[in-house]
């Protein structure tokens, strides 16, 4: 209760906050370009006031009559008059009709952009509201919200890209009478940015694969699993899978999306199970799982999950593809959306797991179901832990053997995940959805948190398992594991690399594996050579150390990035500076921009790691 103030007052600054700044141009403008106008209005009226009383052609009343004629009718009034009447009026003002015409266009598209917003919060927080009532409301929603914020993006980039851009030089040309050319060319640059931005959006294609790193199982390898698959996707009224995929991964899933399998594409309905963690389950615990993953079925959730999915993915791709420049402002205001749309997922992502909850506890037992909401999650929590402890090591381990470490520790950790209070609060990892907290589904079923945890069966070993009933599993297992033990070898070496500053050879060849030296050359030949610590440039007779660098600084020069260096010299108190155009030079992997900012962004990394060790060793 406490905290809810200041979670409100967070999700305001972090969401709200930047999205009330796509008000922000064309607010502005709509003032800015009126007051221009009424001030060259009056400045107009003025000169015609000065030229009529100097007029030796006019008597006083026809000079009156002008001049009433004028304060009457604003200049901006009669260039904007599609009347033939005005035209002769018109064309004495041909020198400034430019001007009002940009006034009148920019006021036009400033509250273009303002009614669009104002349209879009409507009609896109109507369709957030409409997508809490059920799956199908929320697909709906979507099909409706989603175009109407995707025109919304593109009037707002191109809108007020082109309202940036006019305003940098009026603002200035009014209240300075001066305008600066590199103000309009930085706007210009980022206006044609934003543009990109939209087309990459627009253009942009979706990569709709899932992959799944596992092996499929016949009938004919697990004849009992399927067959007990089929009599509870009986009870359910609902077709049974169309196939069985088992992997290492700490899941259970179904889904109705193509799933990516090495080199093919499977369709149509998905039931995934973790060898793992189907060893330490018992069999009605695991028969309680296949009820709740088959009651996604019933309930008709995956089939709604794989229609939805690509509106959000689309949805996805649009934030990624505006979150730079002066598109960020509409990043900012879509992201607001994505929030709203997120949470109505989430919500009803928990009332589908809590209905699946219950079907799997009807089916086979509400203890059953207990147990195994117990032992996945203490499993999941387990298996993030050893990983995350293997790869936080100082040396690669290369005789890692994960499978058996986790199954001689599972017991002791469950045993000690049922003595904490806060494993309550843990969640299940899922693919689609974001799923509740253990303590709310064992609520849920009946159970009160603390007290499940201690159901003395939890500590029994299963007995037997579907695990047993799979054929190819122990040999499935391997491969799989073979593969996942490669991979988390691969990224412990990579995150030790970057967070090592070597000091024997055994790093040194870690550290070289990952960041070896690289040549890089100019089209006459010149080369500069990037290492671990070190880079070589052109006209510097020894390398420059990356811990001697005080300052890295990148700039344009005549349309060129330029890399400028401030080091440290041995024997000298002055710091030395050197210059260079690193995109000139090139390799295979790119140019040197790019290779220094990631090498030096290592050394950068590696060095606060090294010094936050040294202040926790000085602490102990």
């Amino acid at each position: 209760m406490n905290n809810s103030p200041q979670k409100a007052q967070s999700f305001f600054t972090a969401h709200i906050l930047p999205a009330i700044l796509v008000f922000l141009i064309p607010g502005f403008s709509a003032w800015f370009f009126s007051y221009a106008e009424s001030r060259n209005d009056h400045e107009a009226l003025v000169q015609i006031e000065t030229q009529v009383a100097r007029s030796a052609d006019s008597t006083a009343a026809d000079k009156a009559k002008i001049v009433d004629f004028y304060r009457r009718h604003p200049l901006s009034r009669i260039l904007a008059s599609s009347d033939p009447k005005a035209a002769p009026v018109q064309a004495q003002f041909e020198p400034v009709q430019f001007r009002y015409a940009t006034f009148r266009w920019m006021k036009r598209i400033a509250w273009t952009c303002l009614a669009t917003i104002f349209l879009t919060f409507v009609m896109v927080g109507l369709s957030v509201a409409l997508s809490l009532r059920s799956h199908s409301a929320q697909y709906y929603a979507l099909r409706i919200g989603w175009p109407v914020l995707r025109t919304s993006a593109a009037i707002q980039v191109l809108g007020q890209g082109m309202l940036a851009v006019v305003l940098s030089y009026w603002v200035t040309a009014i209240f300075t009478d001066y305008y600066f050319v590199k103000l309009i060319f930085v706007m210009i640059a980022l206006a044609i940015g934003a543009a990109s931005a939209l087309l990459k959006a627009i253009f942009g294609k979706l990569d709709p694969r899932f992959e799944v790193a596992g092996e499929t199982v016949s009938e004919s390898d697990a004849p009992t699993l399927w067959q007990r698959v089929r009599e509870i996707a009986a009870k359910l009224n609902t077709p049974e899978p169309d196939r069985i995929i088992v992997g290492v991964d700490p899941s259970f899933f179904v889904t109705e999306n193509p799933v990516t399998l090495g080199a093919e594409i499977h369709h149509g309905r998905t039931l995934y199970l973790s060898l793992p963690m189907l060893k330490v389950l018992a069999v009605d615990e695991a028969d309680a799982v296949l009820g709740h993953e088959l009651a996604h079925f019933s309930g008709q959730d995956t089939l709604w999950s794989r229609k939805i999915s690509p509106l959000m993915q689309k949805f996805a791709l649009y934030l990624q593809a505006l979150s730079n420049g002066l598109s960020l402002i509409v990043a900012h205001f879509m992201h607001v959306f994505w929030k709203l749309y997120g949470l109505s997922l989430s919500r009803l992502s928990r009332v589908r797991e809590f209905r699946a909850d219950q079907i799997g506890a009807e089916l086979i037992s509400a203890d059953a179901m207990k147990r195994a909401l117990i032992k996945i999650t203490c499993y999941c929590e387990y298996r993030a832990k050893t990983e995350q402890g293997i790869v936080e090591k100082q040396k690669v381990d290369r005789e890692l053997n994960l499978p058996m470490q986790l199954e001689q520790g599972y017991a002791a950790f469950l045993s000690e995940f049922a003595e904490k209070g806060e494993s309550v609060e843990e969640r299940v990892p899922h693919p689609f959805d974001t799923h509740p907290t253990l303590n709310n589904r064992l609520a849920h079923l009946g159970f009160e948190g603390g007290s499940a945890l201690h159901d003395p069966e939890l500590q029994q070993p299963a007995p037997n398992s579907w695990y047993h009933a799979i054929g190819s599993a122990r040999e499935v297992e391997h491969r799989l594991w073979t593969k996942q033990q490669e991979a988390l070898q691969s990224l412990h070496s990579m995150s030790l690399a970057w967070r090592l500053m070597p000091d024997d050879e055994e790093q040194m060849a870690l550290v070289r594996e990952h960041f070896p030296q690289v040549i890089f050359r100019k089209k006459d030949g010149t080369q500069a050579v990037l290492e671990f610590d070190r880079i070589q440039l052109p006209g510097c007779a020894t390398p420059i150390l990356f811990k001697d660098i005080v300052h890295a600084a990148v700039d344009d020069s005549w349309g060129k990035k330029r890399l400028t260096l401030f080091y440290k010299q041995e024997g000298k108190a002055e710091k030395a500076k050197t210059r260079c155009y690193p995109t000139q030079f090139k390799c295979d992997k790119g140019d040197l921009l790019g290779g220094f900012g990631f090498y030096f962004s290592r050394h950068k990394t590696a060095e606060a790691a090294s010094e936050a060790a040294a202040s926790e060793l000085a602490a102990a």
